[in-house]
């Protein structure tokens, strides 16, 4: 750290302490709904058998989901898809036909136009869906993909 920053963090140190007196404001608490933290009895909780609610506040929807469709069409470089899908709930989208890249462990060489397929998808940090697994439920069965790993348990 250069000589410059440490006295630069040094006068921004002293003028916080010194605009609350170097003490926490005691007013400044957190509403809680009116419940005393105080008397709740925490010793048998078991934060295994917790579950949360829901996506907290700024959490987006899960990054991988899984359904059904119908392939309409492979590329010719066989790097991408596109499927008439019923929803993904996993991801929040709704039933639709689109496009989807693929990641580089699936093969789509086996798969033709009309193929009622079962598929993974996973949203990347660009946004954009990637199939990360898909099979022929015609050829292979309802539940030819494994289930999703359940990591909810840890």
């Amino acid at each position: 750290m250069t000589h410059l920053t440490k006295i630069t963090l040094s006068i921004l140190s002293a003028i916080s302490l010194a605009a609350c007196n170097g003490e926490p404001d005691p007013t400044a608490t957190a509403d809680h709904g009116g419940v005393d933290h105080a008397e709740m009895d925490h010793s048998e909780m078991d934060p295994k058998s917790m579950v949360p609610a829901g996506p907290m506040e700024g959490e987006g929807k899960s990054n991988m989901g899984q359904t059904t469709g119908t392939l309409v069409s492979v590329s010719p470089d066989g790097q991408s898809a596109t499927i008439q899908h019923e929803a993904i709930d996993g991801v929040g989208m709704g039933a639709m036909t689109m496009g989807f890249e693929i990641t580089s462990r699936v093969d789509l060489s086996a798969f033709t136009a009309g193929d009622p397929v079962s598929f993974r998808v996973k949203r990347g940090l660009d946004g954009s869906y990637r199939i990360t697994a898909i099979c022929n439920t015609e050829t292979d069965g309802e539940n030819c993909l494994p289930a999703q790993m359940d990591h909810s348990e840890r």
